[in-house]
């Protein structure tokens, strides 16, 4: 199984989406974590998600980083992928923008 529980996924400059594992979290674990590492959102304008706002998509790990992704690290990352892609994994995820007010 996969070393990836959940993060929040960045644009480069902005955290933009919260992802999680379907395979250790289930939608409502995700909105609990969700709440927990981003609480300072709303404060920010943004309303608590629901079972709703949380899409399926699929991610795997890069040992370098791919062009395009937004991420400045040296030591690769996670970022999504199509399904079915060698080392890929299924996620739950909360898109920010989506919870703005």
């Amino acid at each position: 199984m996969s070393k990836f529980d959940y993060m929040n996924f960045t644009d480069g400059s902005w955290d933009i989406e919260f992802v999680a594992h379907t395979k250790k979290f289930s939608k409502k674990e995700t909105l609990d974590l969700f709440m927990v590492e981003n609480e300072h959102l709303f404060n920010e304008g943004y309303r608590k998600p629901i079972i709703d706002d949380i899409i399926e998509r699929t991610v795997r790990w890069y040992p370098r980083v791919p062009e395009g992704c937004g991420c400045d690290s040296e030591g690769g990352c996670y970022s999504y992928c199509n399904r079915n892609e060698r080392g890929s994994f299924p996620v739950w995820v909360i898109e920010f923008e989506e919870l703005k007010k």
